[in-house]
C-alpha cells in the first residue's frame, strides 16, 4: 500500500513539472521578430539575454509595466543617437518600453553597459529580468541600480576620467587644497540627477478608479505605499502647510483628509451631495469644496477640521478658484458654463460671462482665465472692465492649466492633441506647441520648482517638463495609471 502510495505521489510530481513550465522571460513575439529580422542567427536565452553570433550580447530591459503591444515595433531611442540596430548600438529602446543594454567587454576591465546621460529614465527606471543568469564578472554604472530588483549585481565605481560621465560624488578640500574624490556607496551615490528636484519630496498620486491613494517613490517610479481610503477620490489639493491632502468623494459626499507626516487617512469630513472640487488657499485656514448637486459651496475650518458653513449658490458649481484678494471665490455652472463670482462674506454671487463645458479657471491680477474642453479654447476674462477680452484657441481638449507669472506664461495640457500649449500673457497669445508624445491623454500639471509633472489618464508615465528650457526634461515611468499628482516636503 506505501509503494503504490509513493508511485501515485511520483507519478503526479512527473505530470506537474510537465504541465507547468518553468518561470522564464518571455519576449513580445515582435520583439523576436525585430532582432532574428536584423540578426537571423541570434540566440534569445530563456531570461532573454540576446545573444549574437559574434559573440555580442545584450541585456534585456523590461519596462516597469507591460503595456500594449505597439505595432509595428519601432526603436525610439539609441545610444549613441540614431544608430541602426544592425550596427549593434550600445542602448536600444523601443516604444514597448523594452529595452537593450549591451555588454561592454574591455581587455583588463570588468564587463559592463554603457554609462550616458542621455540614458532616459524608462530605462533606467526598468528592470531586468529577475531570472537572469548573471554574466561573470558584471558590473553596472551606479545610475542603473534601480534595475536590478532583487538581482545581486555589484556597481561600478562612478570616476571623473576624460571620457566619463562626470563624478555625482561630493569633494573635499584637505589642508593642501587639493580636492580628493570621498568614496561613497552605491546607497548615498546621486544616481539620477534628472530627478534631483524631486529628492525629499513625496509624490502622491490618485486614480479615480481606485479607492487607494499612493505615495510614489521619486527616484524609482514605484509604489512606495498606498492609503486606502472610503471610496473613490477624483481630485485632491494640498493644504498650505503642506500637513493634509484634501480628497472629494463624490460618491460618499464627503472629503477625505490624509496625514501627510503619517501618511495616513485620519478623517472623513461630511460636506454636499457630489463634491467635485476643493482648494485650500494660502494664509486662510480654510478649504472650499463645490458640491455639484447640492448647489452649495462649502467652507471647511482646516484648525477643527470641519464644515463650518453651506453658502447656497447659483447653479451646480464645479471648477471653483480663490480670488487673490480672499474677498470672492470664482466657479462654473456644470450645466450652463456660466461662470459665477460669489462674495464670500455676503454669499452673494453674480454672473461674468460664459464658456462650455469648463474644465479650468485660473485667476491673475485682473484677469481670470477659463478653459473650454470642448471648444479648445481659452477665455480671458477683464475682472475690471467685466468683459471677455479675448478667446484663443488651443490645441484640442485642453484639461488644465497653470499660470506662471515669472514669466508671463500660462501652461495648457491639451488632452486630445497630446501637447503642451505656452500662452503669452502679454497678448494672450498661443505662442508654442510642445509636443508630449505620451501617446495617450494627459490630463493635470503640477509645478515643482522650474519643473511640471504631467499626469496621463491612460499612459503609464509621468511627464517631466522644463519650464525654463520649454522641453521635455524626461518621463518618469510608472505601475499605475494617475490622472493627478502632488508633491509635498517630507
Amino acid at each position: 500500500m506505501k509503494i503504490r502510495l509513493i508511485k501515485i505521489l511520483f507519478t503526479l510530481i512527473v505530470l506537474l513539472s510537465i504541465s507547468f513550465p518553468g518561470n522564464c522571460t518571455e519576449l513580445p513575439q515582435s520583439l523576436v521578430s525585430f532582432i532574428r529580422e536584423k540578426f537571423p542567427e541570434a540566440g534569445i536565452r530563456f531570461d532573454g539575454m540576446i545573444e549574437l553570433t559574434d559573440a555580442t550580447k545584450y541585456l534585456l530591459v523590461l519596462p516597469l509595466v507591460r503595456d500594449k503591444e505597439k505595432k509595428p515595433l519601432e526603436v525610439i531611442q539609441t545610444i549613441p543617437a540614431g544608430a541602426d540596430f544592425a550596427e549593434k548600438p550600445d542602448m536600444v529602446l523601443f516604444n514597448n518600453n523594452f529595452a537593450l543594454l549591451k555588454i561592454i567587454e574591455k581587455k583588463g576591465e570588468s564587463p559592463t553597459v554603457i554609462s550616458s546621460d542621455e540614458m532616459p529614465l524608462k530605462v533606467k527606471l526598468g528592470l531586468l529580468p529577475q531570472d537572469l543568469v548573471v554574466p561573470k564578472g558584471l558590473k553596472l554604472p551606479q545610475e542603473l541600480k534601480v534595475i536590478l530588483g532583487d538581482l545581486k549585481i555589484p556597481l561600478k565605481p562612478r570616476t571623473d576620467k576624460e571620457g566619463e560621465v562626470a563624478f555625482y560624488g561630493r569633494t573635499e578640500i584637505s589642508e593642501n587644497n587639493e580636492g580628493k574624490i570621498i568614496g561613497e556607496t552605491a546607497e548615498n551615490v546621486t544616481k539620477l540627477p534628472e530627478l534631483d528636484f524631486l529628492k525629499g519630496k513625496n509624490l502622491y498620486t490618485l486614480n479615480y478608479k481606485y479607492n487607494k491613494l499612493n505615495v510614489i517613490d521619486s527616484q524609482t517610479g514605484r509604489i512606495e505605499t498606498e492609503i486606502n481610503l472610503p471610496s473613490m477620490a477624483i481630485d485632491m489639493t494640498l493644504t498650505a502647510d503642506e500637513r493634509y491632502l484634501l480628497l472629494p468623494g463624490n460618491a460618499t459626499g464627503s472629503i477625505f483628509v490624509v496625514d501627510t507626516l503619517n501618511n495616513e487617512f485620519v478623517k472623513v469630513i461630511p460636506v454636499g451631495k457630489y463634491p467635485s472640487s476643493v482648494i485650500a488657499p494660502p494664509g486662510m485656514n480654510r478649504a472650499f469644496v463645490a458640491n455639484r448637486f447640492s448647489s452649495g459651496i462649502s467652507e471647511i475650518d482646516l484648525i477643527n477640521m470641519q464644515v463650518e458653513k453651506m453658502i447656497p449658490v447659483n447653479g451646480y458649481p464645479e471648477c471653483i478658484q480663490i480670488a487673490e484678494n480672499d474677498k470672492f471665490l470664482f466657479y462654473s455652472d456644470s450645466r450652463t458654463g456660466k461662470i459665477y463670482q460669489l462674495n464670500l462674506q455676503t454669499g452673494y454671487s453674480w454672473e461674468l460671462f460664459e464658456v462650455k463645458n469648463v474644465s479650468k479657471i485660473e485667476q491673475f491680477g485682473k484677469y481670470l482665465f477659463a478653459l473650454s474642453r470642448s471648444e479648445d479654447t481659452i477665455t480671458v476674462f477683464d475682472l475690471k472692465k467685466s468683459e471677455i477680452i479675448k478667446r484663443t484657441k488651443t490645441g484640442k481638449k485642453p484639461l488644465d492649466m497653470k499660470v506662471i507669472y515669472s514669466m508671463g506664461r500660462i501652461l495648457v495640457v491639451c488632452a486630445e492633441s497630446d501637447e503642451l500649449n505656452i500662452i503669452d500673457m502679454e497678448n494672450f497669445d498661443l505662442i508654442k506647441k510642445i509636443p508630449l508624445k505620451s501617446g495617450g491623454f494627459p490630463g493635470k500639471i503640477w509645478l515643482v520648482e522650474n519643473k511640471a509633472l504631467i499626469t496621463n489618464y491612460d499612459s503609464y508615465e509621468i511627464i517631466i517638463y522644463n519650464v525654463d528650457a520649454e522641453k521635455i526634461h524626461g518621463h518618469i515611468p510608472v505601475n499605475r495609471i494617475f490622472n493627478s499628482v502632488v508633491t509635498s516636503d517630507k
